[in-house]
């Protein structure tokens, strides 16, 4: 039954080849201003609120005073791999790209 059905047609675009891109990027550098703008945007202030949760996690985990193998170390633990992602986020919101110059 699948054998007997056509198959379908795919449509295909222009191909763009990474020297147009780069031509095009050297040409409008406000564009990389503003996708920079937009990371930077994006990214610090999520790896912010991130790193805040985590430290609330780590607290709410010592709060417990449990033990050492309990459910408060895993809660730490947590808190600890949170906060670790909010600052890669930071650091990729203020890693800048590459500039048009570099292109060349």
């Amino acid at each position: 039954m699948l054998d007997s059905e056509e198959p379908s047609k795919v449509v295909e675009g222009p191909e763009v080849s990474p020297e147009s891109v780069k031509e095009k990027l050297v040409e409008h550098p406000e564009v990389l201003e503003v996708a920079e703008e937009r990371k930077k945007r994006k990214f610090t202030w999520s790896g912010l609120v991130l790193m805040g949760i985590g430290l609330l996690v780590i607290a709410l985990g010592l709060l417990l005073n449990s033990g050492v193998y309990s459910i408060e170390s895993l809660i730490v633990g947590i808190g600890v791999i949170v906060v670790l992602i909010g600052i890669l986020r930071i650091l990729i919101g203020l890693i800048n790209p590459i500039v048009p110059e570099q292109l060349r």
